[in-house]
């Protein structure tokens, strides 16, 4: 696993970079959604014989995964946006691609707008939050960050393995920093409730979204009047990546595809 320094304090934002030697000149940044990690989520998706196998460079950020977790760390979007930001200038590309899922989606798009000459294609899976996500991000929300950490964050996770059903999710979720997690639930809240819709409809970038077929044509509709192409796909639900990967890894390189 590969790491990029982000401050001078010895803290590390840790990636897998894959198919390097396979079109390295516009690479492809994953960035999870809140409680995952793109070490645990996309493997089985980048190895998909349908995929592009384009250089993938699968980000655990700051707070997640095997990424550093610093107590003291800020980890609201607009900051994990700024070090993506830096990590994007590290590798020195001049062309990249950007792929968010569901609160993820929202820290893409904000980089999309950090980089608006470098980005030339922007794919977003389930963009947004669900409602399930709204409730339970209002959950965390509700406490203090202190409040949270000391004990919010285990009555949380105890909650989640009783409900069931969590199973793959909890893995990378488990071991997040309950900081991060508290953090950045607050944005993604903030970030949900906002105008992003007529950000990406105006950002100048090829636009592609992942929805899974359950979607109604309304929330297909608003992602075509944004300018994106809309790919979905079969028998999944918002974790796309865990249900059906195979589709995913199609879905993807279609709308790398539109690039080209």
């Amino acid at each position: 696993m590969d790491e990029f320094a982000i401050d001078d304090r010895g803290n590390f934002l840790r990636y897998f970079d894959l198919y390097s030697g396979s079109e390295a000149f516009e690479p492809l940044f994953y960035i999870h959604g809140l409680g995952c990690a793109s070490s645990s989520d996309y493997p089985p998706v980048v190895s998909a014989n349908s995929y592009a196998q384009r250089r993938s460079l699968l980000v655990d950020l700051m707070g997640s995964g095997f990424s550093d977790k610093p107590p003291d760390g800020t980890y609201h979007s607009q900051a994990q946006a700024a070090v993506l930001s830096d990590f994007v200038a590290s590798q020195g590309c001049s062309r990249v691609t950007l792929f968010g899922h569901s609160a993820g989606a929202f820290i893409a798009l904000k980089l999309a707008q950090k980089l608006p000459i470098q980005v030339s294609t922007l794919i977003l899976c389930e963009p947004g939050l669900t409602e399930y996500g709204i409730a339970m991000l209002s959950e965390i929300a509700s406490q203090t960050e202190a409040q949270f950490v000391d004990g919010g964050f285990a009555q949380l996770l105890a909650q989640l393995k009783i409900q069931g059903g969590n199973d793959a999710w909890l893995g990378p979720f488990s071991v997040a920093s309950p900081h991060a997690i508290h953090q950045w639930a607050q944005s993604a809240i903030e970030d949900n409730s906002s105008h992003w819709l007529d950000d990406l409809a105006n950002l100048n970038a090829i636009k592609g979204v992942v929805l899974s077929d359950t979607a109604t044509r309304d929330q297909i509709a608003k992602f075509e009047q944004a300018g994106c192409t809309v790919e979905l796909v079969a028998d999944t639900e918002h974790m796309i990546a865990y249900d059906n990967p195979d589709g995913l890894a199609l879905a993807i390189s279609n709308l790398l595809d539109l690039g080209k």
